[in-house]
């Protein structure tokens, strides 16, 4: 259903548009194709995260999750609740490799970014037996997360009578060095919100693995979502010329 649904939007915005001016175009004859795509995708990443009204392309930068959650140490302790995650830094990603395998039509890509994130947080559990609560604003630091990207596409006619890639499939792994987390106002007692920052500080591993999958899910959709309506717009013969 969503492969449908990605499709469907994306032909709903072909319109007569070519080729964004900040991507350029490779042969799919190039030799040297890989080479040609990720010089061209590291020159227009900063633009396009920014989106584009016009081409109905949405800004994902910053990129919006609306929750998160996670247990310190496990659930018989505490429960944080991360609310509007707002997450900023995908306009800065860099690019590590981007390669197509025409035959097979499958492209990978390896990208690595720092991303911060401003939001707000819930937490509940027991503190020494006593039933606590605590809310207020928070911020999270993912630093050095390197993406694994794959897409799969097929060839589609479009509603102009030229062939259009289509991503039907895709997938993302994630690497993090180091991620930092900051809740302000922790039961307003300074010496108690420091440990229970200290305690997230030291299980950062162990958050990541539990919010990552998620962050990945709503990274990828608004990525794939982008995708679509450009390649809707794009003929093949546009995007990768002979």
């Amino acid at each position: 259903m969503l492969q449908l649904f990605l499709l469907l939007s994306s032909f709903s915005c072909v319109v007569p548009m070519g080729l964004p001016s900040f991507i350029a175009s490779c042969s799919r004859n190039d030799p040297n194709l890989n080479e040609c795509a990720l010089k061209s995708a590291r020159d227009s990443i900063h633009q396009f995260s920014l989106g584009d009204t016009e081409r109905g392309l949405h800004p994902l930068d910053p990129l919006y999750v609306a929750e998160m959650t996670v247990y310190i140490p496990n659930k018989q302790g505490f429960k944080v609740v991360f609310k509007d995650n707002y997450f900023t830094g995908l306009s800065k990603m860099h690019m590590e490799s981007l390669k197509f395998d025409l035959e097979n039509k499958l492209i990978t890509a390896d990208a690595l970014v720092t991303l911060n994130v401003k939001n707000t947080y819930d937490l509940s559990g027991k503190l020494l037996l006593i039933p606590v609560n605590s809310n207020g604003d928070s911020n999270i630091h993912l630093k050095n997360t390197l993406l694994h990207i794959r897409f799969w596409y097929e060839h589609v006619e479009g509603p102009d009578g030229k062939i259009h890639w289509n991503i039907y499939k895709h997938d993302i792994k994630y690497e993090v060095e180091k991620a930092t987390f900051r809740l302000d106002n922790l039961l307003n007692d300074k010496n108690i919100g420091d440990q229970i920052n200290r305690l997230l500080n030291e299980m950062w591993r162990e958050i990541v693995a539990d919010v990552g999958p998620s962050i990945c899910q709503s990274l990828s959709a608004a990525v794939v979502e982008n995708l679509s309506v450009l390649l809707g717009q794009v003929p093949y013969d546009e995007l990768l010329p002979e």
